[in-house]
This record gives structure tokens, sequence and C-alpha cells, in this order.
């Protein structure tokens, strides 16, 4: 490893100093060994704080932020920094600093990124597609058939599949991903030390061995609310797509939806019931600027199955579904599950029985038998 990480993680960890004053000085001195090595005036005169020219602890004792400042700069030293690189090494975590030619491009789009990453596994070629899949953490049977189609399909399109490692979607997008043989990387609200959640312990080492962890917080640091916050930024920043399967309004993936939306990046939606709570989330997006997710595949068999207008329109479980609902009144993910729909037609089905006037949909969110009380 390179001798000038230890001062990337020393400027990355330095406390106050702003991350936008940190990439001014990064653009003038170059790298982090140059600025650790810096004067006071030096550092004075490219951050333009207005100091005298004769910069002492007493010139400034009037002004505690410059004071304050003065201090910092004064006691400034690399022990954080190797504590750090210590434990890194103790566990198999990397660096992944700003100047990585993995990391470059992102951190010089994004002003907001973190000036250090770290890491667990092995990173693939920068030059390949990473496609974010996240969602609810406790997912309608909708949601998860979705996961599920729309992973298989990325992986297969040469895709790296990226998510939060948390429970529902996420977790079930990494679990795809793996079982199709792709290659994930999960983002972290924490250090490397421990998975996020705890019971995912044994997926985290899964997704290290066929991809990688990634987190913008050092080993030790705990998955504070604040850092939930942190790691989605980084994750939206890593996707060129963002694929948002199921959300409730005020969720953390609606808070990586608009984040990935505010920097420009391609994010899709999957439609569904305007009843149904954990989409009201993404059914919200289609309204703001994401797109709706299509599945090219299921698109193309559906086209060829799909009878033409002239002749009647048949649905595969409308017996099914007609006779469930003699019995009682189910919602759409009861009746998804009930006819085993792993082609996602179940929605259609349900319009085609509505158009037809033989179900309704009532306001206790529940299919009926048209007719039934």
């Amino acid at each position: 490893m390179s001798d000038t990480i230890v001062y990337w993680v020393w400027l990355n960890e330095l406390a106050g100093l702003s991350l936008k004053a940190k990439r001014k000085l990064l653009a003038a001195y170059g790298n982090p060994k140059e600025i650790f090595q810096a004067t006071l005036d030096g550092v004075r005169e490219v951050l333009d704080k207005g100091f005298p020219s004769s910069l002492s602890a007493s010139s400034v004792a009037e002004s505690p932020k410059e004071l304050a400042f003065v201090t910092v700069w004064a006691g400034r030293n690399l022990k954080t920094a190797e504590t750090i690189l210590t434990d890194n090494e103790k566990h198999a975590i990397q660096v992944l600093p700003a100047s990585d030619q993995h990391y470059s491009p992102i951190c010089t789009a994004d002003l907001q990124a973190p000036l250090v990453l770290y890491y667990r596994g092995t990173l693939s070629a920068p030059s390949a597609p990473v496609f974010g899949v996240i969602g609810s953490r406790s997912c309608t049977p909708y949601g998860e058939m979705v996961t599920k189609a729309a992973v298989a399909d990325l992986v297969e399109k040469g895709n790296i599949i990226a998510s939060g490692l948390s429970f529902g979607i996420d977790a079930l997008a990494h679990k795809t991903t793996l079982e199709h043989q792709g290659v994930t990387y999960a983002f972290l609200p924490c250090g490397l030390h421990k998975a996020q959640p705890a019971s995912h312990t044994a997926l985290m080492e899964q997704i290290a061995d066929a991809g990688a962890m990634i987190t913008p917080y050092a080993f030790g640091k705990e998955a504070l609310p604040f850092r939930f916050i942190g790691r989605n930024a980084v994750l939206s920043s890593w996707c060129s797509h963002l694929l948002v399967i199921e959300a409730r309004i005020e969720s953390g993936s609606m808070n990586t939806a608009r984040t990935a939306l505010a920097k420009g990046k391609r994010v899709l939606a999957v439609p569904n019931s305007l009843f149904e709570p954990k989409s009201c989330g993404t059914n919200y997006l289609l309204s703001v600027g994401a797109v709706a997710y299509v599945n090219d595949r299921l698109s193309d068999r559906d086209r060829t199955q799909r009878p033409l207008a002239s002749e009647p329109s048949v649905c595969p479980g409308e017996g099914a579904i007609v006779e469930a609902l003699r019995q009682q009144a189910l919602t759409t993910s009861e009746i998804a599950v009930l006819v085993n729909d792993t082609n996602l037609s179940v929605m259609e089905c349900l319009a085609d029985l509505e158009l037809a006037e033989k179900v309704v949909f009532r306001s206790d969110g529940k299919w009926h038998l048209a007719g039934s009380l």
C-alpha cells in the first residue's frame, strides 16, 4: 500500500475542516501529504480565511473560530489514521482514496462524496456498470417477485448489483445476484467491523467473497441515524442507474432515490396499486422524474402471448382468482401468492377482471367478487 494512504485517511478523518475546505486544499497542494506538511500561513492563504499575515494564537484570541482552526492545525498528527490502518490490516479492509481509479471519477463528479471509502472484497473493473436495486424492508410478495426477475435480468446483462444489505428487498437483491453467480456491492452505514443488521453477518461474508462491502465509515464506527443518510449518498453516487422496487413515502429508499435524482442519475421505479402503502413512494417517484421499470424479457414474452385486440382477453389465473374471492376478499399480494404468479401477470389479470365487472377493489385494500358484500 502506498505510503500516501495514511495521509488520505488523516485528511478524510480530520475534524475542524469542512469537506469543501479539504477539497480546496487538495486542488492547491495536489495530495494530502503535501497538505499535512504545509505551514499554517500557507493553508490560511489557500483557504482565504482573512487571517493576519503573522498568524498566532494571541493574534486571533478574539476570534474563537480562527483560534479553533489554529489549534486544530497545530495539533495535527497521524495517530488516528495509523490506528485505522492497523485495524484495517487485521480485518482485510482496504482503503479507497479519491485518487484510486475505481473512485476518482465518482469523487470528482460528486463534490459531496467523501475523500476516502473503506472496502472488503474485490472491486470489479472501473468500467463495469453498477445498477442499484433497493426497496422496502418489509416487502410484499409482488415486490419479491419483481426483485428476483429484475436482478436475474440485470446480472445476465453484466451489471454489478448494488444495495444496502438491509432486510427485505436489499438482502433479496444481494442473494439473487449470488444465486446467479453475479457480482454485488453492499454499502454499509457503519464500519466494516460488523454487518448491519447483525443477522446478515453470513450474507456479508458471502458478498465479500463475490464482490465487495463498501462504507464511508472507518472501522469501529457504529450505525447512527445520520450515517444511513451518508451510506445512501455514497450508494447513489456509485450507481449509473437506481431501481426502486417498493418504498413508502417516508423511507430510506426514498431518501436514496431523491439523492440519486438530484445527482442526475437515471432512477427507475416499479409501478403498483395506488392502494398499496409500500408502493406510495415508487408511484410518487414516477411523477417527479423517475422512469417506469420494464423487464424486457417479461415484456417480450407478454407480447408474444397477448391475444389480438379482436379476440376476447384471456386471463390464465381467472378461474383460481374468482374461486378464491368467492370464499373471502384478498389483497393483491395474497392473490399473487395464491396463483403462483411467477410471470408477474396478476396485475393485468385483475385489471381485465375489473373491466369485465367481475371483481372490484374496495376501500379496505382488498379485491372482492363483484356483487358480494
